[in-house]
């Protein structure tokens, strides 16, 4: 299991986060799929710069599903500004 945490900028926020409302359609629902769970997070003075702590069971599938079709789909009705996409994975040193 890896534990990553993403940052990234999104267009407008509010657009972002009712994406991750829990239920049909989510993205918790669409990387619940591959066994990912996520925490969201969003910076409280600017909306749009948003975060996701994931618990990634299989980082190949993982990459597969962000490039896929699907996944970029999401990004785009999510408003993601891929550019701005960092991943940090937990080591231990």
């Amino acid at each position: 299991m890896t534990t990553a945490i993403i940052f990234h900028e999104v267009q407008d926020g509010a657009v972002w986060a009712k994406a991750w409302k829990k239920g049909p359609g989510s993205r918790h629902e669409m990387f619940g799929k591959i066994g990912i769970t996520c925490r969201n997070f969003r910076d409280p003075n600017n909306a749009n710069a948003t975060g996701v702590m994931a618990e990634i069971p299989d980082m190949g599938k993982f990459q597969e599903l962000l490039e896929s079709d699907e996944g970029k789909q999401a990004m785009r009705e999510d408003g993601l500004k891929v550019e701005t996409m960092r991943m940090l994975v937990e080591f231990t040193p």
